[in-house]
């Protein structure tokens, strides 16, 4: 079922981005729920509206509290990642679209602007060289939009998602591809669950509640393929961090797990799997999610998970 596009205003370069508004209608049905009915996720040519989605693949970010897959606890070292020469983002811009915000901007998700923003050129980016061999300061952020969008239900499903990614970078004349990023930011209250599935994001529901948040990959028919990232409200139970000397619950809590997308998506962005451990069927951020750490960015302290470092066959904040 397609989505409509009410209004686009103020997109036209990327510093544009910033003062963006969009407003969509969704038309999911009021009966819809946590465990929907309907094609498996990545069906092949589903039509959405105006556009065709071709390919989609997903990698969820489980609950914090839980094991990590395939381990008896959460000693796993050595768990070294091995490329297995898929893509990987050789640098990157990060666009955020903050959804259904009443201000408008980041404020809903505590700062992660000013993580993104701390995190170009930091020693915490710099643990990613092992991995791209780029530099620290090829990562950056490049902007960001609010968008309103209407449900009938509070929960976004894989349509969702994709017409406000098309809508955002199609109206606006984004870049996609391996070196552009886009961070979907869902408002508290909002569940998110995978067509077809009883995987989702909703806190309070236990059976369904299965994800904090994850990145993806998807091909659109007319602007090409996007590596993004679902980030719903991460101050919940099972996916929040504490405060810290430099930033709030609320901020940590989002960029803690907005930290853990952005290297995955650089390391891992889709298609076809580049660094990953087959052991564990993980991640370089999962294999270190259960962990909370005071960790330096760009001299601001956050409390956060750390990530997985070939180089010193553990968990680690730098290079």
């Amino acid at each position: 079922m397609g989505r409509r596009l009410d209004e686009v205003a103020g997109m036209n370069a990327r510093i544009a981005l910033a003062a963006a508004t969009l407003a969509l209608a969704g038309c999911a049905g009021a009966n819809q729920s946590p465990t929907p009915a309907g094609p498996p996720s990545g069906t092949p040519a589903a039509t959405h509206g105006r556009f065709t989605v071709s390919e989609f693949t997903y990698h969820r970010m489980p609950l914090r509290t839980q094991t990590p897959r395939g381990a008896p606890d959460r000693i796993l070292y050595p768990a070294d990642l091995s490329d297995s020469g898929g893509p990987i983002m050789k640098a990157a811009d990060a666009y955020n679209l903050y959804v259904n915000c009443p201000a408008a901007n980041e404020s809903c998700w505590g700062d992660p602007e000013g993580f993104q923003k701390r995190l170009t050129g930091s020693s915490f980016a710099k643990l990613l060289t092992q991995y791209t061999q780029s530099r620290a300061s090829a990562y950056t952020f490049a902007g960001s939009a609010a968008v309103r969008y209407k449900t009938f239900t509070n929960v976004y499903f894989d349509n969702d998602l994709f017409s406000i990614l098309h809508a955002a970078i199609a109206g606006a004349k984004l870049p996609t591809g391996f070196s552009h990023l886009y961070h979907v930011f869902l408002p508290k209250g909002a569940w998110t669950c995978f067509d077809g599935t009883r995987s989702c994001y909703s806190p309070g529901r236990k059976g369904t509640f299965d994800f904090c948040a994850y990145h993806a990959f998807v091909k659109f028919s007319d602007i090409g393929l996007v590596v993004y990232s679902v980030e719903p409200y991460q101050n919940v139970s099972g996916c929040a961090s504490k405060a810290s000397a430099g930033a709030s619950a609320l901020t940590n809590s989002t960029a803690s797990t907005l930290g853990h997308e952005t290297f995955e998506s650089i390391t891992d962005p889709g298609q076809k799997f580049a660094w990953f451990n087959f052991t564990f069927d993980e991640e370089i951020a999962d294999l270190c999610e259960t962990y909370e750490w005071n960790v330096a960015v760009g001299g601001t302290k956050y409390s956060i998970q750390p990530m997985y470092s070939n180089k010193y066959h553990a968990c680690a904040d730098g290079p």
